[in-house]
């Protein structure tokens, strides 16, 4: 029924770029991207499950946000496991992976964003600057799946290649 209406609806086109960073192919600036994204998680999961054990185990300290850090932690193991679905569907050229990703990291990104803003604290300038500048990378990083799922289209077509007859003897 949606559909329906949805389809008469002339929708603007966004503009699709052939390079990540304006130098690397859109591909492997994803999976570059990716394997960053994987690595930091990598090295940031220990160290929170770490604050997460020292916070559950000190019972006299007051806790200022008791759910932020199980949360995090929880977030950072989704992050880990979208970052190798990432790696794995670019390394494919999986395009329904990647539109997955694209729904998923989407969710996932404005979620993490709307749950923030409730705990937002504006005395923490350089925490806010950190928090704002890996979110503007998250979400480029999602327009590079968008324009590499576009561009996987665009090529997923038929290809024919002009055989050549070889030279005479």
């Amino acid at each position: 029924m949606w559909r329906s209406r949805l389809a008469h609806v002339t929708w603007p086109e966004v503009p699709k770029v052939k390079k990540c960073c304006f130098c690397i192919p859109v591909r492997k600036g994803i999976i570059i991207f990716g394997y960053i994204n994987l690595t930091l998680s990598l090295l940031a999961f220990p160290l929170l499950v770490f604050l997460l054990v020292e916070q559950l185990s000190e019972e006299s300290a007051p806790v200022r946000e008791p759910a932020r850090l199980p949360l995090t932690v929880a977030w950072v193991a989704v992050d880990v496991a979208m970052n190798l679905a990432l790696i794995a569907s670019a390394h494919k050229k999986n395009a329904s992976l990647l539109r997955l990703y694209l729904v998923v990291g989407g969710g996932f990104q404005l979620l993490t964003l709307l749950l923030d803003l409730l705990l937002f604290d504006l005395g923490d300038v350089l925490e806010n600057v950190v928090y704002f500048f890996f979110l503007s990378l998250n979400v480029y990083l999602l327009y590079l799946v968008f324009c590499t799922i576009h561009q996987l289209r665009e090529t997923s077509g038929v290809q024919y290649m002009a055989h050549r007859d070889p030279p005479p003897l």
